[in-house]
Order: C-alpha cells, then sequence, then structure tokens
C-alpha cells in the first residue's frame, strides 16, 4: 500500500520533521556562538552540536527528565513501526493505542537531589559522555550558562501580537473597575464581600 508523507526539504535534504529542518538551519549560527566561547577549538564546537542533547541532559540530572523532540521523533517512528506488523496479537493494544502513548508519554520522576549531588550526577554523565574526559566534563559544567546560550542562537521568539496586549490590559481595566464597582457596592450596604482578583481570572 502507497504511503503519503509529508516532509521538510533544505538546501536538497530531506527531514522528517520541522523542527529538525530548523535545527540544521540554526546549525551555522550555534557553530558561530559555540566557537566564540570555545576560543575557536573547531573539535571542542564539533563536539558541543552534535552531542547537543546529552549535553543538556545532564544539565537537567535530579529533575523530571523531558522528552526531547529527538525522542519524541523516535518514539513515533517506533510506534509507526509497531502499527505495520500484522498477524501478532500481542501487540495489538500498543497499535490500537498508539495515538495515546505518544501523546502521554513521559518520563518517569526522579527523587530529589541536593544541588551538591546535581552537580556529582552531572559531571558523571558528563564524564561517560565525554569518554571519560574530566577536564572537558568539568569545563562544560563550569560554563554551563554560556553553552545553553549558544544552543540557543537562532531561535527566533515569538512577539506577542500589539493587538492580544491591548485587548488583555483592556481585560483587566474592565474586571479592575468591575472589582472597585462590587467594593463601593459592598461598602454601601455592608457586605465586604469582594469580586476575584483581575489576575486570578487571566
Amino acid at each position: 500500500m502507497a504511503e503519503i508523507k509529508q516532509s521538510f526539504v533544505v538546501d536538497g535534504k530531506i527531514f522528517d520533521t520541522k523542527a529538525e529542518a530548523e535545527n540544521f538551519i540554526r546549525r551555522p549560527k550555534v557553530e558561530a556562538a559555540m566557537s566564540k566561547l570555545t576560543g575557536g577549538n573547531k573539535e571542542l564546537t564539533t563536539w558541543l552540536v552534535d552531542n547537543q542533547e546529552a549535553v543538556e541532559m545532564a544539565f537537567e540530572t535530579g529533575t523530571i527528565r523531558r522528552v526531547t523532540k529527538v525522542e519524541s521523533n523516535r518514539l513515533a517512528k517506533a510506534l509507526e513501526a509497531l502499527g505495520k506488523i500484522e498477524g501478532n496479537p500481542a501487540i495489538k493494544f500498543l497499535q490500537d493505542n498508539a495515538a495515546a502513548i505518544q501523546d502521554s508519554f513521559r518520563w518517569p520522576s526522579v527523587k530529589r537531589m541536593t544541588a551538591e549531588e546535581k552537580t556529582v550526577a552531572a559531571r558523571n554523565t558528563l564524564v561517560a559522555a565525554t569518554e571519560g574526559n574530566e577536564d572537558l566534563a568539568k569545563w562544560v559544567l563550569d560554563n554551563q550558562a554560556a553553552v545553553l546560550e549558544a544552543y540557543a542562537a537562532g531561535i527566533v521568539k515569538r512577539e506577542v501580537s500589539p493587538k492580544a496586549t491591548e485587548a488583555l490590559a483592556a481585560y483587566r481595566a474592565k474586571m479592575a473597575a468591575q472589582k472597585a464597582e462590587a467594593d463601593a457596592k459592598g461598602a454601601e450596604t455592608g457586605n465586604t464581600e469582594t469580586a476575584p482578583a483581575a489576575d486570578a481570572a487571566v
């Protein structure tokens, strides 16, 4: 059976998802930002860019692990492959509920850790990712904020529409006026109960 599949093309390269295409477009900007941080060390810059997911996961050690876009894509492909298997009733439940599994997948929660424990765990993760290079692992940890900033290079932040901002301001003003009116009526009647705060409704 023929299958129609949407894809994204950038400079002749085909990507399964928009996120992968955007990451490909952003890579030169990330490399440039990282190169400044590493003092032009090409080998280190390339390693940091190629291993972004591993580095970010090390920084998140001790917190609930988020499902990355790459992991979500891998899960989608795995479920898609699972759905093509025929004649095996043992996996029918997974096939029938593939969409729900994809949507609800989360990593298990982790025990709370102190700042010191997080640092040790992150260092151990980075040492493993760098194949035992303790100096590199320490450097990455010491420069955590700058590394994360470089990874964010080229990300276009969505600006809030001026109309949306104006509408929110008008709504809050309206709610504040209603609250003031209710307070005034309450004072006249001796009723001290007031309307909910405007921010609580937003």
